[in-house]
């Protein structure tokens, strides 16, 4: 039997090629207001929350400088990839207003801690600021540790390695080590992740004090709202997986397409507690992979790292 054919007339293919190019601009709609939310929700995050100058002064206690501490909120706003931040930008992540912004930017270019382009009304992280950043990441013990044992694991697994610690609802990432596959996942130093929802931020919310996780999960709680229970959910059960084997799992909770495992490092002579992630793309990256191989290989990674600082 002949196999039968459908043949489309003009009219018919007309209405296919219409409807396919309405159904297109309202996928790639979505998608925008989808990376628009997410990027909204990191702010929040990375915000210092607002108080008026008696609840700063009862927080930070009398020696407490509130014009400093949002000065340093001004340049705690740049992030890795970010050329420039305009006015209206810096307030939207620092939730200050913006007289008080542009107090801030002024003493802060007179200091060389930003510069100013007059043509797009823009500021950019100074030398200064650049000089400290230098300063930090050269003395940092952790990460001097941390580094050839990183790009070890990077260079065997072919994955990303990265290593954070937390900045107020946010992971920030100090060091990363990438594989040369051409595809995977790449987060530079200086970028920063949500806490609740990846490896590298649960593994620490497992490792810290009773205390700061309580007060971390009480904020958490209200920034992230209707998702709570299932975001609290997974938590619990990371910090399960961490005190039974050394490491927690992520599969697609931060981005649906991305997974990972986390691990912590506690230095011997106190201060905070860093953690290391693992992972990649998820069509490379099983569950299984996680489980079996990369999960136990980072658990070590991070033993021979606090081995290194003494512990």
């Amino acid at each position: 039997m002949a196999a039968k054919t459908t043949t489309r007339g003009p009219a018919a293919a007309k209405r296919h090629s219409s409807t396919a190019a309405k159904r297109l601009p309202a996928a790639n709609s979505e998608d925008r207001a989808q990376r628009r939310a997410e990027q909204q929700s990191l702010q929040r995050a990375a915000r210092r929350p607002r108080a008026d100058a008696a609840e700063r002064d009862d927080a930070g206690g009398r020696l407490f400088v509130s014009a400093l501490a949002r000065g340093l909120d001004v340049l705690g706003a740049f992030r890795a990839g970010d050329r420039a931040l305009g006015n209206q930008e810096l307030a939207e992540r620092t939730g200050l207003p913006k007289p008080t912004i542009s107090r801030m930017t002024h003493t802060l270019i007179q200091l060389g801690y930003l510069t100013y382009e007059p043509r797009s009304a823009t500021y950019q992280l100074g030398v200064r600021a650049l000089a400290l950043s230098y300063a930090a990441l050269a003395n940092l013990d952790v990460r001097k540790a941390a580094l050839p044992i990183m790009t070890r694991l990077a260079e065997d697994s072919q994955l990303h390695v990265g290593l954070g610690t937390r900045e107020r609802l946010m992971m920030l990432n100090i060091e990363s080590c990438e594989s040369d596959a051409l595809i995977g996942l790449r987060l530079p130093p200086g970028s920063r992740v949500p806490l609740a929802t990846t490896s590298l931020g649960k593994a620490y919310l497992a490792t810290i004090g009773e205390d700061e996780r309580r007060t971390l999960l009480a904020e958490l709680r209200e920034h992230h709202g209707a998702d709570w229970p299932k975001i609290e959910k997974s938590i619990t059960k990371s910090m399960r997986e961490m005190a039974r084997q050394g490491f927690c799992i992520s599969t697609g909770e931060w981005r649906k397409d991305i997974n990972a495992v986390g691990a912590a490092i506690v230095p011997p002579n106190g201060g905070p507690v860093y953690a290391l992630s693992f992972g990649g793309p998820a069509y490379l990256v099983s569950q299984q992979q996680l489980i079996e191989h990369h999960g136990p290989a980072l658990a070590h990674a991070a033993r021979a790292i606090n081995a290194a600082l003494g512990g």
